[in-house]
């Protein structure tokens, strides 16, 4: 089952009519009886597969017909850059009907047992002249072309769409994924897949060094790098990878992304993506990018580029409003008054239950400390300092987003370049609430699109530290040693590194601003009570 449905059904005692005097209690306040709200069921809740791998192939339908039927039903308006799109993937959804990557994963085997072969022959003096086939491979775009491959093996090539948040990108990827006649399919956002591989990744050298101690050499065959037997693993898992907001900030991912997507592409997974940025901005201005530009070129071989057209923010539009549950500072700073709204409606939720502290368990045997929560996961409560100024990562949010429905969050301060590590910890907490569909109260100095300052900045500083180096702005690298080593290159008492993971940050800002809109909104709030 999905796990959205497994939410619902097991970990999230609802109860209906708490959202119901909830909502009564606010329209009270503040004289609102009058108004009627009007619920617009936004695209991303049409269909949410968060991270799901079916175990047969279902019938499929054209996402084409999927979509026309949501527009007649006044579920969806008529958008021509998702029906651009939508075509596009109806395309790659009639190639991978019934597609299973088990035959091209054999393939690269074999032609790895060949070329073993060929080089043993070689040490041994013999003729080793390996005789190519004559195969003819498609020249049609929704078919991927490998010279790894020594077999006349048709892949499809997936799809990359970039574009401006809110625009319905995950909408349709959503859409195409449940409707893709593909066995082993997995839809996951791209944080939460990063932090797996890292996670397996790690495992696997434990494992090699308690069987063979110390003196086990990591090399790039595939026998002995941990990172392409992950990939291998990983690729007789899914035929069909589907990734959410695929951004790279961080330099251990990107220097690992080459050897993992390379494995898996020449093993016949086809990867269809959504981002903010296109292929060529990815990890711009990143400390040893030189390191990350092959994965670019195998992306746009394997995968179809697509712009996606549009600036309209759906999630803005269908949200109402700002005023109920995301609460902005007094003029004079203080929180005075926020806090006490935001208290109130946490009593509401509690709903007579006594709160308590609570050790929430994580990732890697670790716990967080809640201050305040229900002891049935409804609600729990937290300031921005609790989350976002320790050392937390996307796995101790995703806990969080597991455990408690509603999440309350005060006191989150103004984002600046000097907090770019809690403005990354945050936007991260946002993606992973998002995902799980939990609703947000919020207490800020500010709203959601005036949080993050010092965009412009970014691109004047990594500039001008070009400059002063003489060397241009793409081509800041450092030295790479054992263990990826990194020889850090400074700015201002910034790393180049962290210039563009900030620079990566104003983009993903935009999309945390805009799915925080929409979390503190009535609409939303609607949704998580079903």
């Amino acid at each position: 089952q999905p796990i959205a449905m497994y939410f619902i059904l097991s970990r999230r005692p609802c109860r209906h009519g708490l959202i119901s005097s909830l909502f009564s209690w606010q329209r009270e306040r503040q004289a609102m009886s009058s108004r009627i709200i009007s619920i617009a069921v936004h695209p991303h809740f049409c269909s949410r597969s968060l991270s799901t791998t079916s175990s047969s192939p279902a019938p499929t339908s054209p996402i084409t017909n999927v979509i026309s039927d949501r527009i007649r039903s006044g579920h969806l308006v008529h958008d021509q850059a998702q029906e651009r799109a939508a075509r596009r993937l109806v395309r790659l959804q009639l190639a991978l009907d019934g597609y299973d990557n088990f035959e091209a994963s054999s393939a690269y085997d074999e032609a790895r047992r060949r070329e073993a072969a060929a080089a043993e022959k070689a040490a041994k003096g013999a003729d080793a002249v390996v005789t190519e086939g004559d195969e003819q491979w498609t020249s049609d775009e929704n078919f991927a072309e490998d010279k790894n491959e020594r077999e006349s093996i048709r892949v499809p090539r997936g799809m990359f769409i970039h574009g401006a948040v809110g625009t319905g990108k995950s909408m349709l990827m959503d859409t195409f994924c449940e409707h893709a006649r593909v066995a082993k399919k997995r839809r996951v956002h791209f944080h939460s897949f990063m932090a797996d591989m890292h996670k397996r990744i790690h495992k696997m050298k434990q494992r090699d060094l308690a069987k063979h101690g110390r003196s086990f050499s990591v090399d790039t065959s595939e026998e002995r790098n941990p990172i392409l037997r992950v990939a291998t693993e990983l690729s007789g898992e899914v035929s069909l990878l589907c990734f959410d907001e695929f951004q790279v900030t961080d330099v251990a991912d990107a220097l690992i992304l080459s050897q993992l997507f390379g494995t898996l592409w020449a093993r016949g997974v086809v990867v269809v993506a959504t981002s903010n940025r296109p292929p060529s901005d990815l990890y711009e201005g990143g400390i040893n990018r030189g390191y990350f530009l092959p994965f670019i070129d195998m992306l746009r071989r394997h995968c179809i580029v697509h712009e996606f057209k549009s600036s309209t923010d759906y999630r803005r539009l269908l949200s109402d409003g700002l005023d109920e549950f995301f609460f902005v500072s007094d003029e004079n700073g203080g929180f005075d008054n926020a806090a006490k709204q935001c208290g109130d409606i946490f009593e509401q939720l509690v709903d007579g239950t006594s709160a308590c502290p609570i050790e929430l368990d994580v990732a890697f045997g670790r716990t967080i400390s809640v201050r305040q929560a229900h002891p049935d996961g409804i609600v729990g409560r937290f300031t921005f300092d609790e989350l976002c100024n320790v050392e937390l990562g996307s796995s101790d949010y995703r806990s969080i987003a597991q455990e408690f429905q509603f999440v309350v969050i005060e006191e989150i301060p103004m984002l600046t370049l000097k907090e770019h590590d809690q403005a990354r910890r945050f936007i991260t907490l946002v993606d992973e609430l998002y995902e799980a569909g939990c609703a947000l109260v919020c207490t800020a100095v500010a709203p959601p699109d005036e949080l993050f300052t010092g965009r412009e900045g970014v691109k004047s500083q990594q500039k001008n530290f070009a400059q002063k180096k003489n060397v241009p702005d793409e081509s800041i690298e450092a030295k790479v040693g054992k263990m990826f080593g990194i020889d850090v290159a400074q700015s201002n008492g910034k790393t180049v590194g962290e210039l563009a993971s900030v620079r990566e940050l104003a983009f993903a800002f935009e999309r945390a601003s805009s799915r925080l809109t929409e979390m503190c909104s009535k609409p939303w709030w609607r949704k998580a009570q079903l």
